[in-house]
């Protein structure tokens, strides 16, 4: 007997992802590269990015990702160029001499003398008739009292002593981890740890962290750099850079979202478990008439929403994934409705909660082209739902395909054929987005509807026209008749595919609701007729749940996909 390994794709992918990271975070360390000179050096070549080929684990535990709908990420324009442009070589007292910086030295006096002289490999600068004055790991502040106290034993009195540091040495870093072009960088050892992850193009602002930039020398960490302490703050830990050290930015941790009115609207980044409301609202500072906040928490796919007065945040966490929106009193028993399609009003409406489609509707500025009768309406709840059901069924339908026996060699070859078919099938759909569609038909207690928070109003468009989408040779509009039938618009659009199955045609009116129905059937305008593809399976319960996974995905996505 013969049993076919069960191998999801999708965890292959993640694993060859990992070690990829992997293999760019041990990468710590390189040979020195020699570099001398008073000028500023070019920069290195890079590496070839990896953006394309690296993908984010995701935040930590929260498992979520920060995707276009999201606010900004905080600190998103700290990376625009202007640190790479703006060499640092000033004085920075903390700064320790090394070999191959560039020391001014000035003697007046009993002697005169003036030059830019080199910190050689010994650690030692040279002065005429004085010798060797070593250099190398004094401090930036006391330069001059060490080279003058050397000066003195020669020339005990009559002598004026003053040494500045001219240039800093110039280095190579390895800027390696989330940032947009890892790669090798040159610089000076005065250079902020800015300027090198800007000349790397910046973190990545969907994988990179802005809390765990650490430094590296010779695989150890010498400093761990926290970039909230420098946007926040505007402090920074001054490092000084020594040839072949690196540059490491890792991986995204936790966030949550903060909007509404607050000053400083974004995604935040955070470590552990979860953080204090407080702390994270102090970052974005609320305005003025705030007074709540609405948090929404996503709980094992079921979202929960709560109300907590600004005064009594002192015992809110907040976890990886929540978004809160920062809201005036006024506001707080308010629900915002959008209104698409085809009118001439408003595109969204406050209204206070409990509040009726009906009282919508008496409100919306209709034209001649409105199709009232059609009205739609989309949820973001219901479109969680579905979202969360399509992903359940593609799940039965991946293991059914994976576990199945088969009795010989060849059977398992065909079935490992089919297999990979359907996987490719199971992939497509996974991108799909359900609409969320809340199907009111012409009952008149559709419009007692109690509407939610982020509801969209959909009014639909008068059309003379049928649409005939799917497996047909042709996917087309076609003028409505009255005394046409569906296979009469079907032949219109060039027929049936060989993929088609004659007997699965769903007919989705105005309004959005579905039947399936025979050949025989006569649209109504502004109706769509689709077709759905034949399973490709020879499995006759595995061909079962196809076919209900493609009567789900044209019902909630109206997307008609087949193998």
């Amino acid at each position: 007997m013969i049993v076919m390994r069960f191998w999801n794709a999708g965890q292959f992918r993640r694993i060859v992802c990992l070690l990829i990271c992997a293999g760019l975070c041990m990468a710590t360390t390189l040979p020195a590269v020699a570099a001398t000179g008073t000028q500023r050096p070019a920069q290195a070549s890079t590496a070839e990015t990896v953006e394309d080929t690296v993908r984010s684990p995701g935040p930590a535990s929260a498992e979520t990702e920060i995707t276009d709908d999201w606010p900004p990420v905080f600190g998103s324009r700290l990376f625009t160029g202007a640190f790479s442009k703006q060499p640092f070589a000033g004085f920075n007292p903390d700064y320790q001499i090394m070999i191959g910086d560039q020391v001014r030295v000035q003697l007046w006096g009993a002697i005169e003398f003036g030059e830019v002289l080199q910190v050689d490999a010994q650690g030692n600068i040279f002065l005429p008739k004085v010798g060797p004055v070593e250099v190398a790991g004094v401090r930036n502040d006391a330069l001059t009292q060490v080279v003058e106290r050397q000066v003195k034993r020669v020339y005990r009195s009559q002598v004026q002593v003053y040494a500045n540091l001219e240039s800093a040495q110039p280095v190579s870093v390895l800027v390696s981890g989330f940032v947009r072009r890892p790669g090798m960088y040159r610089g000076l050892s005065s250079d902020s740890v800015l300027y090198f992850i800007d000349m790397a193009g910046g973190i990545d602002l969907r994988r990179g962290s802005f809390v765990d930039v650490r430094i590296q020398r010779n695989g150890a960490v010498r400093e761990t750099v926290n970039l909230y302490q420098f946007l926040l703050e505007g402090t920074l830990p001054a490092v000084q850079f020594s040839d072949g050290d690196a540059v490491h930015v890792g991986p995204i941790t936790n966030i949550v979202g903060i909007e509404g009115a607050v000053n400083n609207g974004a995604s935040f980044e955070f470590s552990g478990p979860s953080i204090s409301a407080t702390e994270v609202l102090a970052w974005s500072t609320p305005r003025p008439e705030a007074t709540h906040i609405r948090v929404r928490r996503n709980n094992a796919g079921e979202v929960t929403a709560e109300f907590v007065p600004l005064t009594d945040l002192g015992a809110v966490t907040l976890k990886p994934g929540d978004r809160v929106t920062v809201i005036p009193e006024d506001r707080r028993q308010e629900i915002v409705v959008g209104i698409s399609g085809e009118h001439g009003g408003v595109k969204e409406i406050v209204v206070p909660q409990n509040t009726k489609l009906e009282a919508i509707l008496d409100q919306v500025v209709l034209n001649d082209r409105s199709h009232i009768e059609a009205v739609q309406l989309f949820r973001e709840s219901v479109k969680e739902r579905q979202r969360g059901l399509l992903q359940q069924a593609l799940n039965r339908l991946e293991h059914e395909v994976w576990a199945s026996r088969s009795s010989t060699d060849e059977e398992a070859s065909l079935r490992l054929k089919e297999a990979d078919l359907v996987q490719s099938f199971i992939d497509r759909a996974r991108t799909l987005e359900p609409q969320g569609l809340v199907v009111l038909g012409e009952s008149v207690t559709a419009r007692d509807l109690y509407l939610e928070d982020g509801d969209v109003i959909f009014i639909p468009r008068k059309s003379e026209l049928i649409t005939v989408a799917g497996e047909v040779n042709f996917p087309t509009a076609v003028t409505w008749r009255s005394r046409m039938k569906i296979k009469e618009y079907i032949t219109k659009a060039g027929g049936l595919t060989r993929t088609a199955e004659p007997d699965d045609v769903l007919l989705r009116r105005a309004n959005g609701e579905i039947e399936k129905v025979g050949r025989g059937a006569r649209p109504e305008p502004g109706d769509e007729i689709m077709v759905l593809p034949r399973p490709n399976v020879k499995n006759l319960q595995l061909g079962k749940a196809f076919a209900e996974i493609l009567f789900q995905l044209a019902v909630t996505t109206r997307v008609v996909t087949g193998l």
